[in-house]
């Protein structure tokens, strides 16, 4: 998408129409924002960047209806550039000339936008439809787990009852919250940023009542004055679902025989049908009369507490005629106390489900969907409203009501840790940790042994139910596989259908979707993976307070890598030169056997066969064709085997693979090697992933899972496999070592049991050697009766287009570059991981060689 340059007859410079008021509030309010221009604070506030100014652009007839929303316009940042865009930024805040950020166009929709705006009408009836259908999975139950162990009694040094959902955008974080409601009384929140897409829809007027001030006192109250006017408002909803229902007059008043099920079945019956009241008939661009209404109430009522609050404190409590129903506690925190008391007695009169130990069953849960919008931090500050909400549901602590914070944004857990609690900051309290466990996997295809066909799983429809549960639900819903396809781009790179090769993070999300790219554990690397996981669809697996452990994934999500492919198709450079170039290469994990490199290689080769074939699935014939220079490649087709199995045919290598073919789009690491045995080796068929083998794996690196017969049902008696070991020593030449074929024997390694023998192949990748070339270990000319199994045996030396035919002059060094890099445990001899701005190529090099020397005979410091 092209971004509008200054002479755009849409917008020109200085055509801003907004009154002076206006421009005037929102130059004092960026200025509050920007009080600091480093990246990495710039990168935070971006967002909230984009909530002021499209604010003030509303007053603007020219510009209002080329708003961009918030996805947009991140997609704008990354399109034009991060480093151009916070330079700029840099620039106006240096100059105080607010104006120009006013009139930069990447706060716009771009002319093209209309016909995105018309391909988006389906995927919000999808959203609305999906929402509907039936919760599948145990995510829900899990998160059930996992707030009532949170709401233990024995945590007594915890300092409130709530924790961050944090994960990637897609992976059902509302919805599992939303089937939850159907058990516990849930209040759903929705805080999402006016202009930023998404379901369920944003509850505006709470949101922006929340949001709407930057003055902490009165922020405080007005933080106070919500929670007791939601637990009060709530309780009255409840009463009101009571007595209207014949079911629950049943109940009655507490009889003195009640259980603990009588308990449970009422809070059900109530959850219920408060969940029913507050979304039914919702759709995607509004809530439903009732929940308006209800959080009008809040306000409503929030509004008098704090001015009842105001009154005291001027004229003293003594002045005040008591009034009917009115509060009569001594301050606002007590009475968020007595409002947690009367709602949790209503539910559980006699305290049957508050356990003294164990776990702990919530009476109600507080859901603050897209929190992250309550983080402003205010010029100079050291609070925000999330942190200051934190505080006053510190006064709930001791009741069995949690609260829960959704986000896609990483920037949740940091905030609660940075609370100038006194208690938290000496580790006095304690925060709960993320949430990070989401839907995977939930909606899949059945995929039983015997009864899939590979023509199945290589198929849009399989692959988008696979992984987090967005693109199969609105698969589901559409019947339209390339807009879904089309869907799972833009959310790869927030906003964008086609990829840049200057979009940084947008090419490092491509990567590690299909590459399985780790992260180091160090902060810089840290922050590029909570971006990845903000803005670019990686998974967060689990996470401490504060972030001060971080651990993500690029999941096995075939529609998402299907997704990337096709992306960098359409960019001049290929994958390994995209990664060897890659900013942000010092944080990718090296690979110290050279595994990544090979599956570069590998990767590429897949590429070029299925281009070639017009097909996802491609014959081992085709990728090993498309592997091998063609001279090799003609050798090996009228070779027969080197070993073969007593009672089978010689046949040449081309009948051997005759109906053999292949499917794979992306990497999976494997922890467990029994993974690789024919019985789990045809799972990974299903989600088309080829294996990358855990380092203590004895002999083998990488397997590639082979159907033998595509025409037959996905099984273990159907699966072959290629075997590949990876040697990044120079010792390992073109002189072929038996020994390592030796250790690729398919039942020592695990691929087969006894009698279950099919043809493999075996392939040595000596990448380190300085002679280049492929040679084939002879064939046996006599029948060996100890040979159990059949075998073709490949020695690929170096990195070269003689070894490897898509490598050309053109990647040769990027690989070269990726190899070399393998060997080293880290970035620090050549020093291109420094943000130092200054320190120029000259330096880098002086440093880099005295550091070689400090670490002395580890290698050549020349």
């Amino acid at each position: 998408m092209d971004i509008c340059k200054p002479d755009d007859p849409h917008v020109g410079p200085s055509t801003l129409q907004i009154p002076p008021e206006a421009l005037e509030q929102a130059r004092e309010n960026l200025q509050s924002l920007l009080h600091k221009t480093d990246d990495a604070w710039i990168r935070v506030v971006l967002p909230f960047i984009y909530d002021l100014v499209n604010v003030v652009l509303k007053e603007d007839p020219q510009r209002r209806k080329r708003l961009a929303d918030k996805d947009l316009f991140l997609s704008n940042v990354q399109h034009k550039g991060e480093n151009q865009v916070f330079e700029t930024l840099r620039k106006i805040v240096k100059n105080n000339s607010w104006e120009e950020l006013l009139e930069d166009d990447i706060f716009l929709k771009q002319p093209d936008t209309e016909i995105h705006e018309q391909e988006h009408r389906p995927f919000s009836a999808a959203a609305e439809g999906a929402w509907e259908t039936d919760f599948k999975g145990n995510a829900a139950e899990v998160l059930l787990t996992t707030i009532s162990n949170s709401l233990r009694k024995e945590r007594g040094n915890i300092y409130a009852r709530h924790a961050s959902i944090v994960n990637s955008s897609g992976t059902g974080k509302s919805r599992m919250v939303d089937q939850m409601a159907l058990e516990i009384i849930t209040v759903p929140m929705c805080l999402r940023a006016d202009g930023s897409r998404g379901y369920p829809p944003p509850d505006q007027h709470l949101r922006d009542w929340l949001s709407g001030t930057t003055d902490r006192v009165l922020v405080e109250k007005k933080v106070e004055a919500f929670i007791y006017s939601l637990l009060t408002i709530l309780l009255e909803h409840l009463k009101r679902i009571k007595e209207n229902n014949q079911p629950m007059k049943a109940f009655g008043k507490s009889k003195a025989g009640e259980t603990d099920v009588d308990v449970i079945q009422r809070q059900k019956f109530l959850a219920h049908a408060f969940r029913t009241n507050m979304s039914e008939g919702q759709s995607f661009k509004a809530s439903n009369q009732y929940r308006q209404s209800f959080y009008d109430a809040v306000i409503d009522e929030a509004n008098k507490f704090i001015k009842r609050s105001a009154t005291e404190g001027r004229h003293g409590r003594a002045q005040m005629p008591p009034k009917p129903k009115s509060p009569r506690l001594s301050s606002p925190a007590e009475l968020v106390e007595q409002a947690g008391r009367e709602l949790c007695q209503f539910i559980d009169p006699q305290g049957l489900l508050d356990s003294d130990h164990g776990s702990r069953r919530p009476l109600v849960i507080l859901a603050f969907d897209e929190a992250h919008t309550l983080t402003y931090v205010p010029k100079d500050k050291s609070w925000t409203v999330f942190t200051e909400l934190c505080r006053t549901l510190q006064r709930l602590v001791d009741r069995p009501i949690f609260s829960l914070f959704l986000s896609t944004a990483g920037k949740l857990s940091p905030e609660i840790l940075e609370d100038p609690s006194n208690r938290i900051a000496h580790h006095e309290l304690k925060i709960l940790d993320p949430i990070t466990e989401i839907s995977f996997d939930d909606i899949a295809h059945p995929a039983d042994e015997g009864q899939v066909l590979l023509e199945q799983v290589v198929e849009l429809d399989w692959m988008s139910h696979l992984g987090r549960p967005l693109f199969g639900s609105y698969y589901d819903r559409l019947k339209d596989e390339q807009a879904v396809l089309h869907f799972a781009k833009n959310k790869l790179l927030i906003g964008q259908s086609t990829l840049d090769a200057s979009n940084a993070p947008g090419v490092l999300a491509c990567l590690s979707v299909r590459f399985g790219l780790e992260f180091n554990e160090d902060v810089f690397s840290s922050r590029v993976a909570r971006t990845q996981v903000e803005r670019h669809m990686r998974l967060c697996i689990g996470a401490t307070t504060g972030f001060e452990r971080l651990v993500t994934l690029a999941g096995s999500e075939p529609f998402l890598a299907e997704a990337a492919y096709e992306l960098m198709r359409f960019i001049p450079d290929t994958p390994v030169r995209c990664l060897a170039s890659h900013s942000d290469l010092n944080c990718v994990d090296r690979g110290r056997r050279g595994e990544l490199v090979a599956a570069l290689i590998i990767m590429q080769a897949r590429d070029a066969a299925v281009l070639s074939a017009r097909a996802r699935r491609v014959s081992v014939c085709e990728f090993i064709q498309a592997l091998l220079p063609d001279l090799a490649y003609e050798e090996l087709s009228k070779s027969t085997p080197r070993f073969w199995l007593e009672g089978e045919d010689r046949l040449s290598f081309i009948k051997t693979f005759e109906h053999h073919s292949m499917w794979f789009n992306h990497v999976i690491k494997i922890e467990r090697s029994r993974l690789i045995h024919v019985e789990s080796l045809w799972r990974f068929i299903t989600r088309g992933a080829m294996i990358i083998c855990t380092h203590c794996q004895y002999g083998v690196d990488i397997v590639l899972p082979v159907v033998c017969d595509m025409t037959k049902p996905l099984s273990r008696d159907n699966m072959s496999a290629i075997l590949i070991q990876v040697k990044n020593d120079e010792s390992y030449g073109p002189n072929i070592d038996k020994t390592l074929f030796d250790h690729l024997n398919p039942f020592e390694l695990g691929l087969f049991s006894k009698g279950q023998s099919k043809p493999v192949i075996r392939v040595v990748f000596a990448l380190a050697s300085d002679e280049v070339g492929v040679t084939f270990p002879p064939a046996r000319t006599l029948v060996h009766h100890s040979d159990t199994f059949t075998t073709f045996d490949i020695w690929c030396a170096g990195i070269s287009a003689r070894t490897f035919k898509q490598i050309d002059e053109r990647n040769l060094a990027s690989y070269q570059f990726l190899l070399e890099r393998s060997l080293q445990p880290h970035d620090a001899f050549n020093l291109q991981g420094s943000d130092d701005p200054y320190l120029d190529e000259g330096a880098k090099v002086a440093r880099g060689h005295q550091r070689r020397r400090m670490a002395a005979l580890t290698m050549s410091a020349s």
